[in-house]
């Protein structure tokens, strides 16, 4: 059910300017363009709480914790590969992957990764983003170092409906953003 005219969040400001002055002109990102959330790192505004089931559980959540879930034995399981950058680099290792349980198949995959400042942290990567292969998972999205900057999630069972947003984004923006060469023209 929804009510119309409805109270409505403030427009965030937008982490871009125009490339020149005048009418029409494409926008180029202020600072660091992966996290000036623009262009194909945009997100939606969504309930910055879990999707759930008709149970109210989580739809979706690390295989660890969902028993009833498991990787076929026909498909390769991705657990304790090495997570490989853009370049091929080593970025981290595999330690879950998180299943939506209502659609019967993996989101994201889970990766311990370098964080900055020292230490490790654990990180989601969109399926739609992940190559799984015998030598490791691939991500050309981003670069080894550009792990580290993956958006966090509150807790470490659940992921929200803005978790999901934020993090897709995130990968979304080193489509274009990654590399500098991937913001210029082809020919």
């Amino acid at each position: 059910e929804v009510t119309v005219p409805r109270d409505e969040p403030p427009h965030l400001p937008i982490n871009a300017e125009p490339l020149y002055r005048t009418s029409g002109a494409p926008y180029e990102p202020i600072g660091d363009p992966m996290l000036a959330e623009v262009g194909p790192g945009a997100w939606t505004a969504r309930p910055d709480e879990p999707d759930l089931d008709h149970h109210g559980l989580p739809k979706i959540m690390p295989l660890a914790k969902a028993p009833e879930f498991g990787v076929s034995g026909n498909d390769p399981d991705p657990r304790g590969k090495d997570l490989l950058d853009a370049d091929g680099e080593v970025a981290g290792v595999i330690k879950d992957l998180w299943v939506d349980r209502g659609e019967a198949m993996f989101r994201y995959l889970e990766a311990e990764v370098p964080a900055n400042g020292g230490g490790t942290r654990r990180v989601l990567v969109p399926m739609a983003f992940a190559r799984i292969r015998p030598t490791g998972v691939t991500v050309k999205a981003l670069l080894a170092h550009q792990f580290a900057n993956v958006p966090a999630l509150k807790a470490d069972d659940r992921v929200t409906l803005l978790e999901e947003e934020k993090v897709t984004a995130y990968y979304g923006a080193g489509t274009l953003y990654a590399k500098p060469d991937r913001a210029e023209p082809l020919i």
